[in-house]
């Protein structure tokens, strides 16, 4: 993985920018190797910059940025394509000549050949730009899922883009200015839900679209979408030997590295999988990853030395005792991109799979929204028909139910009224409309709606998860957290084929009383016995023990010197044990107070 900025625009804007203060603030996320590239024709510029993380060919060739030999076509690209040697035979043939081992060469190459289709042909995750010379033309594009991120500013000085939005504060090309709608959103939901962002005029290009700058004009498209057109037909048995070889596949394919790999393991079916898989298409040892607590009811241990026995794997546990929780954590929020709800986990397990000396780790992240791994998306259906049923009498339930966090969820379903988008926006809220009024005196955004065929729920559910939850959080947080440590984090179960299979199956198929996410144990084929049947954990740090105990005085200096937010009376709330505020809305405006400090973004009085 790498750290990517660019600017394309005026010419003296390009060159005014201080593209060696740009690769330092993005050092974290590639420390091998850092590069610029400046080109100016006429009154237009552009302007790269490029840290390198080396995964594939560590050798001088593969540093960026990367032009082709003729000089038209300039890249610089953050992540991986895992099906590149194909790609790459196939552009031998038509006799395209190579100079590295890289997969960003290819992509470069693949671009040159075949123009912005090429990103149809990538399966991977990744986020780049290229710059034409003869068309003075930027293209960027980003994953189909969303695992990399881009972010963009359109201002009257050009376009700019980089990995992470404090590159482009720091690049001195937007204000230090806070976005209303993206706050409003941060505390409907714990994190930003893109294409906004924590800063006003910063945008998050979406996954699976392509954008091009040329004369000053922005143009975006979508190159891929997931079809959720279930196969009514098919057997429980059919499901298993399609998913089978393409899980078998990413799994194969994401090992190619050439450094060190590890899995993080947790003890879960995600991160099981990833391990009986990884085992076998590796000739050597497995190195697995668990953080383990004082606080014995968080903590996988057992189940997770388990599997790494049963597959054979160099197990690692890292133990996080809270008192160390409490030296690291201002690095933590140091290392928030933008402030997030989540995320401190995969902080400290990425730490300690880079202190062991791993480059790239393997996560099961996605498991559970696509594979329909949480309670609601066998409950989600029973929502919708409770929400059609209850909405005449939504303002009577809010009164009845009282302020408990299952109380209010049950009276924003009914609000719902049966649509999809709003009910999953209920499920999902970390604080009502009304609370967050309360807050920051503005008015939420609300959730856009999708294309929603209710009769497969759990189909739908799983969309939703994709499509928010999945990519504004927990892909988020994956790689902030892990580049902080220069760790790269690939997540094999979201490979855009397998999600398009697994997809196209019927909900009912994903979903049993007796196994959690039957249809990935039985692809996977090699779990223990029973697996599916243990209690779901997630992997979740002891906060709400830390709140009140460890980090107790820190949190209260940082809601002490608000003025923007008085959230005190919550965190008294939450000290006395109130069944209303749980800890990850007690973070929510922690992370974001903390983050406005540090980042000099102040919270919109």
């Amino acid at each position: 993985m790498c750290g990517i900025f660019g600017f394309a625009g005026p010419a003296s804007v390009a060159d005014s920018i201080d593209l060696g203060r740009v690769a330092a603030s993005l050092r974290h996320r590639g420390p091998d190797a850092s590069g610029s590239f400046r080109a100016s024709h006429g009154d237009v510029g552009c302007a790269f910059a490029h840290t390198r993380l080396a995964i594939i060919d560590l050798s001088v060739a593969g540093r960026q940025p990367m032009t082709t030999a003729d000089g038209r076509y300039t890249i610089v690209f953050n992540g991986e394509v895992y099906n590149f040697r194909e790609l790459r035979c196939e552009l031998e043939r038509a006799g395209v000549p190579f100079v590295s081992q890289t997969d960003s060469e290819v992509v470069l190459q693949a671009y040159a050949a075949w123009g912005p289709r090429c990103v149809t042909r990538f399966r991977g995750i990744f986020a780049f730009a290229i710059w034409d010379t003869a068309n003075r033309r930027l293209f960027v594009a980003r994953d189909h899922l969303g695992v990399k991120p881009l972010y963009y500013a359109e201002t009257k000085r050009g376009l700019a883009f980089a990995s992470e939005v404090r590159s482009l504060l720091g690049a001195a090309l937007v204000d230090r200015t806070m976005s209303v709608a993206g706050l409003a959103s941060y505390l409907t939901y714990g994190s930003v839900e893109d294409p906004l962002t924590i800063v006003d005029g910063v945008r998050a290009l979406l996954p699976g679209h392509t954008a091009t700058f040329e004369n000053g004009r922005l143009s975006v498209e979508r190159y891929w979408r997931l079809e959720r057109a279930a196969d009514s037909k098919v057997t429980f048995g059919e499901a298993v030997e399609r998913v089978r070889p393409l899980l078998q596949e990413s799994v194969s394919m994401q090992l190619v590295a050439d450094v060190p790999i590890g899995v993080f393991l947790s003890g879960g079916v995600d991160s099981s999988a990833i391990v009986a898989l990884a085992s076998a298409s590796s000739a050597k040892p497995v190195h697995t990853f668990t953080v383990t607590f004082d606080e014995a009811a968080y903590s996988e241990e057992k189940q997770a030395s388990e599997i790494a026995q049963r597959f054979g794997c160099e197990h690692h546990t890292v133990h996080l005792a809270a008192d160390r929780a409490v030296l690291e954590f201002d690095d933590y929020v140091d290392a928030l991109d933008q402030p997030s709800a989540d995320g401190v986990n995969t902080y400290f397990v990425s730490k300690a799979a880079r202190e062991a000396g791993l480059s790239v780790a393997l996560s099961g992240t996605g498991g559970d929204e696509v594979f329909a791994g949480y309670p609601n998306f066998r409950n989600f259906g029973r929502f919708l028909s409770f929400g059609r049923a209850a909405r005449p009498i939504a303002p009577l339930l809010s009164a009845l139910l009282g302020s408990s966090i299952k109380a209010r969820k049950l009276a924003a379903i009914a609000s719902a009224g049966g649509d999809p988008s709003r009910t999953y926006a209920a499920l999902r809220s970390m604080f009502t409309p009304a609370q967050v009024r309360d807050l920051i005196h503005a008015v939420p955004v609300t959730k856009n709606g999708v294309q929603a065929d209710a009769s497969d729920p759990a189909g739908l559910y799983s969309e939703l998860e994709l499509t928010h939850y999945l990519r504004n959080t927990l892909l988020r947080d994956a790689d902030v957290m892990s580049m902080a440590h220069s760790l790269e984090v690939r997540v094999p179960l979201l490979d855009p084929e397998l999600v398009t299979c697994v997809a196209s199956i019927p909900g009912a198929l994903k979903l049993s009383r007796a196994t959690n996410k039957p249809l990935l144990v039985a692809a996977c084929g090699t779990l223990p016995a029973g697996i599916g049947r243990r209690p779901k954990m997630g992997f979740t740090l002891p906060m709400d023990v830390w709140f009140r105990g460890v980090l107790r005085d820190r949190l209260t200096k940082v809601f002490s010197r608000s003025r923007a937010i008085d959230a005190r009376p919550l965190w008294q709330a939450f000290l006395n044990g109130s069944k209303r505020v749980s800890w990850s809305r007690i973070w929510t405006v922690a992370a974001l107070l903390d983050w406005s400090e540090r980042n000099d973004v102040p919270v919109p009085a």
